[in-house]
């Protein structure tokens, strides 16, 4: 026992077996539970999420699961994540931590982060970024402002005291990303300029805009993920997701998936922009505790079905790299956003979330603004070196 250990009663284990692994994956069902903004994840999905025969984004990373244990109780969890795609892509010497959640007490967040960092060290990396969830396209990044509202589907909860925790053991700001909320009914008439764009979309007969085919699911989610691997190519912190994590998130996400919200710009036939927008499923399942069964299900398929929710969020988007920054490209989100935000209306949804945007996408952050979206959350990737 390392003198650490004596002195805090602290001990970091390595996550080893099946009971262990039922411990990390249950931790923060027990930590947040009764806290007000936190919507606990289905937790079928997040056993998926972190099992490599099941998630095609484990294949070729190197991860390492810990828990954090106090008096016989597991008090902090924690994963260390080599993803050599993402390492021999941006060439950065960095390494990733996640799932990181722990009990209000900053010695258990060190010593779980040393133990990530050294694993991570052992590996010849010299930097930890995160939090981050295998790929940048998970959930990822701390909050660190707008607290006081509950996550949407497929985005992060965080504790209040998470940032200065990090920032008190060294951790700086790599990069903030932004989520903006919308009211889908206000700011009507839009600005000229808005409908400058719009008209620009009509009044052009190379473009095409239409939604998405049915009976050609898979196909439709592949040629969108075509255009995001291209058009966030220059993305902080991107790798291009593989044809197997694709139809992953196909299969994941067929079904919160409708025609009406997944819509395609085509410019002399052929697939130029995208659109997808779901509902968003956090709200149907906020008093579940994570649980389809016994009764969870019909509750599920209920809200979703006919009661319906009032929210959504536009979590992918894409415009190719040859239309960005020009007058085109621009009127394709611009319209798309639109197109989208119409049809929640017709479904009785009030608001969206759109996001997350990095902070130096300034086009995009000019189109959400021009729809009258205001930041309301704020999540941001720490880094710090190690030796």
């Amino acid at each position: 026992m390392t003198n650490f250990e004596q002195s805090t009663g602290i001990t970091i284990v390595s996550v080893t077996d099946k009971p262990q692994l039922k411990q990390f994956l249950d931790l923060p069902y027990d930590l947040y539970r009764g806290e007000a903004n936190w919507i606990a994840p289905l937790r079928f999905e997040r056993a998926v999420q972190i099992d490599p025969d099941k998630n095609p984004a484990l294949i070729g990373v190197e991860t390492q699961l810990f828990l954090a244990m106090q008096a016989g109780e597991v008090v902090g969890r924690i994963a260390a994540i080599k993803n050599p795609h993402h390492v021999e892509h941006h060439k950065d010497g960095a390494g990733h931590f996640g799932y990181f959640d722990c009990q209000p007490d900053p010695k258990i967040g060190q010593a779980l982060m040393d133990a990530a960092a050294g694993w991570l060290s052992e590996r010849g990396l010299t930097k930890i970024v995160g939090p981050y969830q295998y790929t940048i396209y998970e959930e990822v990044g701390l909050l660190v402002d707008g607290f006081y509202t509950p996550p949407v589907i497929m985005m992060p909860y965080g504790r209040a005291d998470y940032p200065k925790m990090l920032e008190d053991m060294g951790f700086t700001k790599a990069v903030d990303m932004i989520a903006y909320w919308a009211d889908i009914h206000a700011g009507y008439p839009r600005p000229k300029i808005v409908d400058t764009m719009l008209a620009n979309i009509e009044n052009d007969p190379d473009i095409t805009v239409r939604p998405m085919r049915k009976g050609k699911f898979l196909e439709e989610v592949q040629m969108a993920m075509e255009i995001f691997n291209d058009a966030w190519a220059d993305n902080w912190g991107h790798v291009s997701l593989s044809d197997a994590q694709i139809k992953h998130m196909a299969n994941e996400l067929k079904p919160v998936i409708s025609q009406d919200f997944f819509w395609v710009c085509e410019y002399k036939g052929e697939p130029a922009a995208f659109i997808l927008m779901v509902p968003n499923v956090n709200e149907a399942i906020k008093d579940l505790d994570g649980k389809l069964l016994p009764f969870g299900w019909a509750k599920l398929l209920y809200r979703l079905k006919v009661k319906g929710v009032k929210s959504a969020r536009i979590p992918l988007m894409g415009v190719r790299r040859e239309f960005q920054r020009k007058r085109t490209g621009l009127s394709m989100a611009a319209f798309l956003s639109e197109k989208v935000f119409e049809m929640g209306r017709k479904h009785g949804y009030t608001h969206v979330e759109m996001g997350w945007i990095l902070e130096s996408n300034k086009s995009m952050i000019r189109i959400i603004e021009q729809a009258l979206g205001v930041p309301y959350k704020t999540y941001r990737m720490y880094e710090k070196k190690i030796s």
